[in-house]
C-alpha cells in the first residue's frame, strides 16, 4: 500500500517507519527480521484501519475473537481470498520456473506448507491490500456478499467472491514500467519468480524486489473536484450524460469523502477541461 497516498486522502493516518527500518538493519537473523516485520505490519494495520468506515468492524488484521483465520470481518474475510488469489498466482509462477513451493527463506518450511509462494506474496500484498481498498471506497460489497457460518465466522457467498476476484485481477493486470518495458502486475511477478531461480543457480548476482514501485493514481484530487464543480449541468448534457450523474458526482466533489470515477467519465471531463 503506498504510504503516500493513504496520508494525502486521511489526514489522521500517520507512517514512521524510520526506528523499524534502523531495525532491519541490525537484524541478523532470520527471526529477527520477522521480529520487525511483525512490528510494522502491526502499526501498518493500525494506520490502515483508520481509512476503514466503522460499519465494516475492522479494527486491525486479527478480528475482535482472536480467532486465527482472521475471518470476524468484512475486511479480513475479503483480505484473507485476496491473499489466496495471490497465493495461486505465486504457486503458478514458481511452478513455471521449476522451483520447490515447500522450499522457502522466511516462513517456516514444511511440505504441508508452500513456504516459498509465502515468502514471494510479501512484496506484491500492496496488490491486494489495494484491491480491498477499492472495493471498500467504492462500496462494491453488499451484505448480501457475506455469510455468518455456526461458529460465527464470516465467509463470502459465490457473488462476493466473484467481486473480489474480478477487483484482484484488475488490479494484478494495472502495468508499471520494469526493464525498460510496461509489463501487468501479474507478468512482473513472473520475471522476479524467473530472476530468483536464475540467482539460485548463479545466472544473476542479486534480485530487487523492492522495484518497481507502484504509484497511485489520485482520481479525486483537488483539481478533479474542482473541475467537476465547475461544470453546468447544459455543457454536462453535450458531452452525452444524464443530469442525475452530474449531480450525484457534484455531492461527491462537495463532500471530504474519497471517490472514484469511470475510465470514460474522467475522458470526458478532461475533453471539456
Amino acid at each position: 500500500m503506498s504510504r503516500k497516498n493513504l496520508t494525502q486522502r486521511y489526514p489522521g493516518i500517520k507512517f514512521d517507519f524510520s526506528e523499524d527500518a534502523e531495525k532491519l538493519n541490525k537484524a541478523g537473523t532470520i527471526r529477527g527480521l520477522m521480529g520487525v516485520e511483525g512490528g510494522v505490519a502491526w502499526k501498518y494495520w493500525n494506520e490502515f484501519a483508520k481509512s476503514i468506515p466503522a460499519d465494516y468492524d475492522f479494527c486491525a488484521r486479527s478480528d475482535q475473537y482472536r480467532r486465527p483465520i482472521a475471518a470476524g470481518d468484512k475486511v479480513n474475510v475479503m483480505l484473507n481470498y485476496g491473499y489466496s488469489l495471490l497465493e495461486a498466482e505465486c504457486l503458478r509462477a514458481i511452478n513455471s520456473v521449476g522451483l520447490d513451493p515447500h522450499v522457502g527463506f522466511l516462513h517456516e518450511m514444511s511440505s504441508s506448507k508452500n513456504s516459498l509462494a509465502y515468502d514471494l506474496q510479501e512484496p506484491f500484498r500492496f496488490i491486494v491490500d489495494l484491491a480491498v481498498f477499492s472495493l471498500v471506497e467504492k462500496g462494491a460489497m453488499e451484505k448480501q456478499d457475506f455469510i455468518r457460518t455456526e461458529t460465527y465466522a464470516l465467509r463470502l457467498k459465490p457473488a462476493g467472491a466473484r467481486k473480489v476476484t474480478e477487483e484482484v485481477n484488475q488490479w494484478l493486470n494495472k502495468r508499471a514500467q520494469y526493464r525498460n518495458k510496461q509489463h501487468t502486475w501479474s507478468a512482473i511477478l513472473l520475471l522476479k519468480t524467473r530472476e530468483l531461480a536464475q540467482h539460485l543457480v548463479g545466472k544473476c548476482k542479486t534480485v530487487d524486489f523492492m522495484s518497481p514501485v507502484y504509484e497511485i493514481e489520485i482520481q479525486d484530487n483537488m483539481e478533479i473536484r474542482q473541475l467537476i464543480l465547475d461544470i453546468s449541468y447544459v455543457e454536462w448534457k453535450k458531452l452525452g450524460f444524464s443530469k442525475g450523474t452530474l449531480h450525484y458526482m457534484k455531492q461527491n466533489a462537495k463532500s471530504e469523502k474519497p471517490f472514484t470515477l469511470n475510465a470514460h467519465v474522467r475522458e470526458r471531463l478532461n475533453q471539456w477541461d
